[in-house]
């Protein structure tokens, strides 16, 4: 296929690129109607040469799209928190929580709800 041939390759994503896609990515996935699933909460960074770290390690165990990140406080600091994945029910979270790589679960990861995240942005935002 010849338009095949003739397609450039996409350039590599900025880190900082990488990271509002991933924003808007977890903003999309909170606002899905009836969005009551589970996800798995890897870590918390403070800024955003530490996230960065942390995606390049965590992108060589988990795709790229199955990863989101939002902004919070943590100790009263502004922060960003790592999620991975969209899961139905807890015990499919609880299974995909135990598969993760030693190196994911170094951070204590733990299970969230959709909703439980949402509640947390909004009361950041209401402070």
């Amino acid at each position: 296929n010849k338009q095949e041939l003739n397609e450039k390759p996409e350039p590599p994503v900025a880190a900082g690129d990488m990271i509002a896609a991933r924003l808007q990515a977890t903003s999309d996935w909170l606002a899905k109607p009836g969005n009551n699933s589970y996800t798995i909460q890897l870590l918390g960074a403070d800024n955003q040469q530490q996230l960065k770290n942390h995606l390049n390690v965590i992108t060589k165990y988990i795709e790229i799209n199955d990863i989101y990140v939002y902004r919070t406080l943590a100790r009263q600091k502004p922060s960003m928190t790592v999620l991975y994945g969209s899961f139905a029910d807890r015990r499919a979270a609880m299974e995909a929580l135990k598969q993760l790589p030693a190196a994911l679960r170094a951070n204590k990861p733990i299970v969230r709800t959709a909703q439980g995240i949402r509640a947390e942005i909004a009361q950041h935002q209401s402070q």
